[in-house]
């Protein structure tokens, strides 16, 4: 998390939305400085650390497709991107404790099956993945001044500038990007199995947050429980975030 007093923003880290680019961007150009910790909440951290005024500031932040996501976490997962799963320093948790804990532990377990067994991506996804996804995002993004899509990044990061009345010094810097292999994130779901277990795991969050799934999919429909169980997860999902991470 960054703010910026002079021009009264603060920008929320969300995970493998760009986060980390816009956030150096805005330290480097536009006099934002660190502020609670890298992936502070807005509704807990950063109304508890505010005063007054710094609570009226325009808040923005990252979004990104969740199916977009999981292919890069398999991808950084498999090939232990910054030795995050074999060297122990990397993997010092100072903030989120129980939350980190439990994600540093799952993804040790998935690098060892995905290198272990040899897993594709869909075999990983299929054994890995069977409740509707969601990521904080649910708690404030709809009430944020503006989300910066990472579909979208240049166009909705200059947007951004403009709303907060900033004017742009360069196009935003770019770096860190997961190798795919050369094929765009939804080719990965090749499978009809696949491709209905996304339905079932993402079609809820990516509905509440308007992405859309390939038209070739349309034969696919998402389950009729996918939406309640989504709904009712999110209520323990919160409870954690806000509570207990």
């Amino acid at each position: 998390m960054v703010i910026s007093d002079k021009h009264r923003f603060v920008f929320v880290n969300l995970p493998q939305t760009a986060s980390t680019a816009i956030s150096r961007e805005l330290t480097d150009q536009y006099e934002a400085r660190e502020f609670c910790f890298k992936h502070a909440l807005y509704r807990t951290d950063y109304m508890k650390a505010a005063d007054a005024e710094q609570k009226k500031y325009r808040v923005i932040s990252g979004l990104r497709n969740p199916m977009d996501i999981t292919v890069s976490t398999y991808f950084k997962v498999r090939s232990d991107h910054e030795d995050r799963y074999s060297n122990a320093e990397a993997n010092k948790i100072q903030h989120g404790f129980l939350r980190k804990h439990i994600m540093l532990w799952w993804n040790k377990r998935s690098h060892s099956e995905i290198i272990g067994k040899n897993q594709s991506f869909s075999t990983w996804f299929m054994r890995n993945h069977k409740i509707p996804y969601a990521s904080w995002s649910i708690l404030d993004h709809k009430k944020f001044d503006k989300v910066v899509r990472y579909e979208n990044l240049q166009e909705d990061f200059a947007d951004a500038l403009r709303k907060l009345g900033v004017e742009q010094t360069r196009p935003l810097p770019v770096g860190n990007k997961t190798a795919k292999e050369g094929k765009h994130f939804t080719e990965y779901f090749d499978t009809d199995a696949s491709k209905r277990r996304a339905k079932f795991v993402f079609g809820p969050y990516m509905e509440e947050f308007g992405y859309t799934f390939p038209p070739t999919w349309d034969h696919i429909k998402m389950p009729a429980s996918a939406m309640p169980v989504y709904r009712g997860l999110n209520v323990l999902r919160k409870i954690f975030w806000l509570y207990l991470r």
